[in-house]
């Protein structure tokens, strides 16, 4: 049986390219993928219509960071399952995450093998 099993995903990365790579990642990992946003605004807006399984959420991004993205989607989701990603892995943002209610921690560049593990995890599966 594929990891994913059909588990909806939103990724939301500022970069074409490393949304393309995650959507890559995770379609060959079984998991549909439900939509992209580019931005922190975005985010939040294709969260709340398409109500997904899980979020990748890139940190530094232009309108709204990550981190104010998953505060405010904790805030408004408790329940929301979010994975932080990043190509900074500065140890206090991601204890920051963390506390908040991210549930893993990728960093860029994507490991295929990493990003299932950690979304599994985030997933409980």
């Amino acid at each position: 049986m594929p990891l994913g099993s059909g588990q909806r995903v939103l990724i939301v990365d500022d970069s074409p390219i490393m949304r393309q790579m995650l959507v890559k990642i995770f379609t060959d990992g079984g998991f549909a993928v439900a939509g992209e946003a580019a931005d922190g605004t975005e985010a939040i807006a294709r969260f709340e219509e398409l109500k997904p399984d899980l979020t990748t959420l890139d940190i530094v991004m232009p309108k709204m960071r990550g981190v104010e993205v998953l505060e405010q989607l904790m805030g408004k989701y408790p329940e929301a399952k979010i994975v932080m990603a990043s190509s900074v892995s500065d140890a206090r943002t991601v204890m920051h995450c963390l506390k908040m209610g991210a549930k893993q921690y990728i960093t860029k560049p994507y490991d295929e093998n990493k990003v299932l593990s950690a979304v599994q995890k985030a997933l409980g599966l």
